[in-house]
């Protein structure tokens, strides 16, 4: 059982996990008028107050961030920053990477971990909006399979210049206020954070005195497979997420919605909580933290899974900021600030990103966590997965490998990585199998540490116009390198990427791949990494299965010295 030590966070309402509790129950709300030398739809935004906003370049005040809420995570949960059984898994959106040109010296990750002194190389999970959720997703699975001793997982995200520019431009911010779920929502207000959790397996972390503060029961995905940017409207995918997660709706006293409030997605998750809960012994009482705190993207899932917990431990939960009339039709009990008893043990935290990602991450507190899938001390080591197909494609520039249209656009490197998929399922013949699978079959995408070309393009469009192109930062967002295969093949399963990736991040992508195909939450898992190079970039794809029989190792596939260009362009 995986269990919660230490949490910490840093939000515009200030970083005391009870401090900011205590605002947040009593309706404050850190969204104020934000300065800006463009023109953008909204001055309004939740900024931190440390470092203050355009005091360093956006890259510098991500690694500040991450580095004070870190220190706090571990020193709450009683563990060293230097210890090199830790591992680090930090998520964010598109973290400062958007408003310079030139590439960093380190990636921010890696200047993070050497601030703190901490000895390894960080895992870093680029899932747009669902990144902090999906960094807890990996250290669930590395901890269940004895491949890590203590995990500390989570999220950071700032506020940028181009980034307040691309959704100005894609129209999805309020220019009054965030109000999830209420009949006027008009859209959502950017914010900015971090927040992290210390996870362990109970047993350790019994044994070494630490204090228990939650049960991580699980966590589930599906991708839309829909859109770069819209939610599917059907909501089914977010009802995926939910049943894959162990647990499911069992005995769930509150959940804390993604409540962006744009009416698009709040009406997406009015329809998914009402087909799951419908029928459910549950009666959960829905709230959000966003519209007190604005929309961290990459940080959100991390804040609200701490805000999960803090509602399970204080049996409570704030209420929702601009909520005055609920949106017609949402059945659930919504955090009105009316006082409202809790039934029940469990937590669900939902978040939903760009490329079509949605996680779900259950806690528990008390006696409601579920029944343990493994028994003794919960480590468990599956066999390698078996590779059903494999393929590789290598080009001097992936933009030769773009299938862009006048209203649909990604970044190259999505467009090759999509092409490596077609040449694994094409040339092993596995393509009729994978597809007959679909709503089934899971994408983990691996990158290294290079800007994406199209980030520098729109650092440059922004620096002399003022201005971004809405389709360039939808398709610039670093979920699209899993996100545009989903949206290809229709492929509904769990989805991942990996960014700042060595041959040591194969290690941790076969193990969640282990653990959604040992699981049953996936039954195929397309694992593709992509590589820059001296001689252009390569994409090398696998598809992998679970099989009694061992057969090609996937690790040797993903991490083979690269030859010359099988395929060039």
């Amino acid at each position: 059982m995986v269990v919660v030590t230490g949490m910490a966070w840093t939000t515009p309402l200030g970083d005391g996990l009870d401090e900011v509790w205590r605002l947040l129950c009593a309706g404050a709300t850190g969204v104020v008028p934000v300065g800006s030398p463009h023109r953008l739809r909204t001055l309004l935004a939740g900024e931190v107050p440390f470092p203050p906003y355009a005091s360093l370049a956006p890259e510098e005040r991500q690694i500040a961030l991450a580095v004070r809420t870190l220190a706090r995570a571990f020193a709450e949960a009683g563990v060293a920053a230097d210890d090199p059984s830790v591992t680090l898994v930090l998520g964010t959106s598109f973290g400062g990477q958007l408003d310079t040109e030139d590439e960093p010296e380190r990636h921010w990750t890696r200047e993070v971990a050497h601030r703190l002194g901490h000895p390894g190389a960080p895992l870093c999970v680029t899932t747009a909006c669902s990144a902090g959720a999906d960094s807890l997703l990996v250290a669930e699975a590395l901890l269940r399979s004895g491949r890590a001793r203590i995990c500390v997982a989570g999220g950071a995200d700032v506020l940028s210049e181009v980034k307040r520019l691309g959704h100005s431009a894609l129209g999805t911010m309020s220019r009054t206020g965030l109000r999830a779920f209420d009949a006027g929502h008009d859209g959502m207000v950017l914010g900015e954070g971090a927040g992290f959790l210390v996870l362990e397996l109970e047993g350790p972390a019994r044994a070494r005195g630490a204090r228990i503060l939650a049960r991580l029961d699980g966590v589930g995905s599906a991708n839309d497979a829909t859109s770069l940017t819209a939610p599917d409207p059907t909501g089914d995918s977010v009802v995926a997420a939910v049943r894959r997660c162990p647990g499911g709706t069992a005995d769930v006293a509150v959940v804390c919605a993604h409540g962006t409030g744009t009416p698009v997605s709040d009406e997406v998750e009015a329809t998914s909580l009402h087909e799951l809960f419908a029928a459910s012994e549950s009666d959960p009482v829905v709230f959000a933290t966003k519209g007190a705190l604005g929309h961290s993207l990459g940080a959100t899932g991390a804040i609200e899974a701490i805000a999960t917990v803090l509602a399970l431990r204080h049996r409570a939960t704030p209420p929702l900021a601009g909520l005055d009339s609920p949106m017609p039709g949402f059945t659930l009990r919504l955090a009105d600030g009316t006082a409202q008893e809790l039934h029940g043990g469990a937590g669900l935290s939902l978040t939903l990103g760009f490329g079509g990602f949605n996680t779900c991450v259950r806690f528990s507190c008390g006696q409601s966590g579920p029944e343990e899938p493994r028994a003794g001390t919960g480590i468990a080591r599956p066999a390698r997965p078996a590779v059903a197909g494999h393929g590789a494609i290598t080009v001097e520039d992936p933009t030769a490998r773009s299938v862009n249209r006048p209203a649909f656009y990604a970044d190259p490197v999505a467009w090759l990585v999509a092409a490596a998929v077609e040449a694994a399922l094409d040339g092993s013949g596995c393509e009729r199998d994978v597809l007959a699978a679909r709503n089934d079959v899971a994408v983990i995408v691996l990158t290294g540490t290079h800007l994406m070309p199209t980030n520098g393009a729109l650092a440059a469009q922004a620096a002399t116009h003022g201005r971004v192109s809405p389709l360039r930062f939808a398709g610039a967002n670093p979920g699209i390198l899993a996100g545009l295969t989903c949206i290809r093949w229709g492929l509904r399963g769990p989805s991942l990427v990996l960014a700042a990736a060595d041959d040591s991040t194969v290690d941790t992508a076969l193990t969640v791949a282990e653990s959604w195909l040992g699981s049953g939450r996936a039954r195929y898992v397309i694992a593709v990494r992509h590589q820059a190079h001296p001689g252009g970039h390569t994409a090398r794809c696998a598809v992998l299965q679970a099989a009694a029989e061992p057969g090609t190792d996937p690790r040797a596939l993903l991490t083979a010295p690269i030859a010359a260009p099988a395929t060039t362009a």
